[in-house]
């Protein structure tokens, strides 16, 4: 059961909450507290009891493209802006990502995929999970879907790698 809640509270803060379908707080073992699961405290395979944000806006549902190469868990992890959150410009990007030379990307998408911000971030280190915080300039005339999308580029083939992908609304 714990298990269950600590999956569902993953996928609903790295990949994306439209999976959560089958999740509710009914997964939660009676003595858990509503609204808290286990969460990384201070490194692999460490866990603490932490507060679930709540979401702050209907899900936008089906705005992030599939993920071609989702990060593996303890890779990437966006902790700022929240799953379906409405954000405004500038929008600060908050979080952990163990990137080869502290670099990576954050992009930002609209609904038909077309690019309405990017920088190139880096992290405080390389090759180790590193704080991180980017800031991307956006301009919207209303309300609009969006999908920030923090990866990697392979320095193989150059292809994105690593990606989260976080649903979220652009506000004016």
């Amino acid at each position: 059961m714990i298990r269950m809640a600590v999956w569902c509270s993953f996928l609903a803060l790295v990949l994306c909450p439209g999976v959560l379908a089958g999740c509710s707080e009914a997964d939660e073992p009676p003595s858990a507290a509503a609204g808290t699961t286990a969460a990384p405290a201070g490194g692999m395979g460490s866990t603490a009891t932490a507060p679930l944000p709540a979401a702050t806006a209907t899900p936008v549902a089906g705005v992030c493209p599939p993920n071609p190469d989702p990060a593996p868990p303890g890779a990437a992890v966006v902790n700022q802006p929240l799953p379906n959150a409405p954000v405004t410009s500038p929008l600060v990007v908050t979080g952990m990502v163990e990137a080869f030379e502290a670099t990576f990307q954050a992009q930002l998408l609209d609904a038909q995929a077309n690019q309405l911000a990017h920088v190139v971030g880096m992290a405080q280190q390389g090759q180790v999970l590193s704080p991180f915080s980017v800031t991307l300039t956006f301009q919207v005339s209303g309300p609009t879907p969006g999908c920030l999308r923090i990866y990697q580029q392979s320095a193989k083939d150059g292809s994105d790698t690593k990606i989260v992908l976080v649903p979220v609304v652009l506000l004016p």
